[in-house]
């Protein structure tokens, strides 16, 4: 398992091992969690941008099947990312930097070393929650239309592979999410909308299932009461909820919605 940032690498972790899977985790520095260390026995960590040393320490391990859990801060790319001449020659020959564009060419070193990239969703179909309101406050007539616009919007910049989430209000588009991921396009989005917006989440269309599957989280919900959005909604069966408990009380506590459709 190649882990990234959230809770995502903690689950994964903790189900393979549940299933008798004995994980070999890369954990990406100042990206994962440190407790993905007490979730499973090999853990090596490494910068993000050593792609040479990740497929070393994968030949170590005679690793045959990998899984991608837990995002990586984009804004990398054009911060403090050191990459290494593996990772240069990767870059080098893109026709561009869109996710899909990079994660489909590492999925392509991948398999050139016999690794075969495996689907997000892999093991964690529990995850993946259908059509529902989660919250006891129901969006009104209006918030549903504008999840409704909300949904065209965000499959276009889907399929543009920009962003998966947009946020709405009364027809018109406040934030549109690019490189700087899905808070900080909420609070954004809230604060251009003064209140009351609508959040929404989607995957995009025919979304490869073995890198950026969408997900939301308790940190989603901070991210719209900050922005003070009242409507958070996510594309049923295709968009992870990870601490479903916890942000679905908290979205309770506030007045919030939550629903997958």
């Amino acid at each position: 398992m190649i882990a990234g940032a959230g809770e995502f690498p903690l689950l994964v972790a903790r189900e393979l091992v549940r299933r008798g899977v004995e994980p070999v985790v890369v954990a990406l520095q100042e990206e994962a969690d440190p407790a993905i260390a007490s979730e499973a026995t090999t853990v090596y960590w490494q910068p993000v941008g050593k792609v040479g040393r990740l497929l070393k320490v994968l030949r170590k391990e005679g690793v045959d099947r990998a899984i991608l859990a837990g995002k990586v801060h984009k804004t990398r790319i054009f911060r403090d990312l050191k990459p290494d001449l593996t990772a240069v020659r990767l870059l080098w020959g893109l026709r561009d930097r869109k996710d899909d564009t990079i994660l489909t060419k590492v999925a392509d070193i991948l398999a050139s070393e016999g690794i075969t990239l495996l689907p997000q969703t892999t093991h964690m179909e529990a995850y993946l929650p259908g059509a529902q309101v989660f919250t006891r406050r129901l969006p009104t007539d209006e918030e549903r239309a504008d999840v409704a616009f909300g949904f065209s919007i965000a499959r276009e910049m889907g399929r543009l592979d920009i962003g998966q989430t947009v946020v709405v209000k009364r027809g018109a588009v406040l934030a549109v999410e690019a490189i700087e991921g899905t808070d900080q396009t909420i609070r954004r989005g809230g604060s251009l909308g003064n209140g009351g917006a609508v959040v929404v989440k989607v995957a995009k269309p025919g979304q490869d299932l073995r890198f950026d599957v969408p997900a939301i989280g308790l940190e989603t919900v901070v991210s719209c009461l900050d922005a003070g959005a009242l409507v958070l909604a996510i594309e049923a069966e295709k968009t992870f909820f990870f601490q479903r408990a916890e942000a679905v009380s908290l979205a309770d506590r506030n007045g919030v919605a939550i629903l997958a459709v």
